[in-house]
């Protein structure tokens, strides 16, 4: 009986820590930190900068998104903007190339080879002191730039992530994506603040070309800032302020393979990431485990609390009292299934759901892995394309 309570109590001290403990003690300890960022500098100070969009049939996007971004407020002769074809068989290349006179340079690759390997093509290609990769369908608030060019004034940063912001659509999948991409800022903004954050966003992600390494068949949104991390003294910097409208997936289907396809990418990076988890070399070894690695066991730790606490009915009332609030929560995940199928805005049921939604796709992913299946080549999430532009600060950062 000792074993089945400890087991218990080690379970659910896991989901606890990951998505409570970690997250609010890391707050805690942020408030006296500041953000980091400089005084904006001069026009001709600020740094050249090249602005990456990987590509694969986009055409029903990017011109909305080669408007936005020539619209940046950044001076035009320290910017370059590069669209990074990937076997686009579409009018893609086609409508990048109307965009020449404007400055707009195309590569095109006749054969798909992912998004990887088309980074790993066009960055030589870059000029910019600093390159900005960021994804077809995402629109960047008007003074994005600038609040990222802020942060490299600093020799030191090697790396600053923007923040994903969900536009809210009439698909029920916003509700929950918006929620977690919420949630997650939260989380990056106190782990910046403490020196550096884990990772960044493939919609909004600068990094110093000197620093751009090599890609491997990973993720690498999540690759490239904790190679910079593993290999060097840089810092990796949260912007908040720097954010990149996007819509939710155009269906739940759509945002569960996204789901399950970024875990997927997230255990294939591990092997290149050995060295983050060893206290003797790693410095934020204990925030990699936190934030990343023990969140990929919440599944488990989550149907062990669930099955040790039916075992352990009669030793209790307090154990009789988790097993009915487990119950209940996965109930509500249920009716909040039932609301999302029926098309029914039931917010209150949002939470449960997308908790257990988001962690049944950790647990396919791993079975996914076990079986070999991978995502060598770029699958794009279908997305629902606004009819208005996305809110944006259009005024200049102070």
């Amino acid at each position: 009986m000792l074993t089945l309570q400890i087991l218990f109590w080690i379970s659910v001290l896991v989901v606890i820590h990951v998505y409570l403990g970690y997250p609010v003690g890391i707050y805690l300890k942020s408030r006296s930190q500041q953000d980091g960022a400089r005084e904006e500098p001069p026009d001709e100070q600020l740094p050249t900068l090249t602005v990456l969009i990987p590509a694969y049939n986009e055409e029903a996007g990017l011109a909305r998104k080669l408007e936005n971004t020539l619209a940046l407020y950044y001076p035009q002769h320290r910017l370059q903007v590069i669209v990074a074809s990937d076997g686009s068989s579409d009018r893609t290349v086609e409508i990048a190339g109307q965009y020449a006179d404007r400055g707009v340079q195309v590569s095109h690759s006749s054969e798909r080879r992912g998004k990887m390997e088309t980074l790993n093509r066009t960055v030589p290609m870059a000029t910019g002191d600093i390159i900005l990769v960021t994804d077809a369908r995402a629109e960047l608030s008007r003074d994005t730039l600038r609040w990222i060019a802020r942060h490299f004034q600093d020799p030191k940063v090697g790396c600053v992530s923007g923040s994903r912001v969900c536009l809210a659509t009439e698909s029920v999948a916003s509700e929950g994506e918006g929620l977690y991409w919420r949630y997650e800022s939260w989380i990056k903004q106190a782990e910046s603040r403490l020196g550096t954050c884990l990772g960044a966003d493939g919609q909004v992600m600068a990094v110093r070309k000197s620093l751009f390494p090599n890609i491997p068949d990973c993720n690498d949104d999540f690759y490239v800032p904790m190679n910079i991390l593993m290999t060097t003294s840089y810092k990796v910097r949260y912007e908040p302020r720097a954010k990149a409208w996007i819509t939710s997936a155009s269906s739940l289907r759509g945002e569960w393979q996204r789901k399950i396809r970024t875990n997927v990418l997230f255990f294939r990076n591990l092997p290149y990431l050995r060295m983050v988890l060893d206290p003797r070399k790693s410095t934020i070894w204990w925030r990699f485990l936190s934030h990343h690695m023990l969140r990929r066991l919440v599944p488990f730790a989550m149907a062990s609390s669930l099955f040790l606490s039916l075992l352990l009915w009669n030793a209790g009332t307090l154990y009789r009292v988790i097993t009915l609030v487990q119950c209940l929560f996965y109930m509500a995940a249920g009716a909040g299934l039932v609301a999302e199928r029926y098309g029914i805005r039931f917010r209150i049921l949002y939470v449960p759901f997308y908790f257990v939604f988001a962690n049944a796709a950790v647990l396919l992913a791993w079975m996914y892995c076990f079986q070999g299946r991978t995502y060598s080549i770029w699958s794009r999430t279908e997305r629902i394309l606004p009819h208005s532009p996305p809110p944006s600060n259009m005024t200049k950062p102070v």
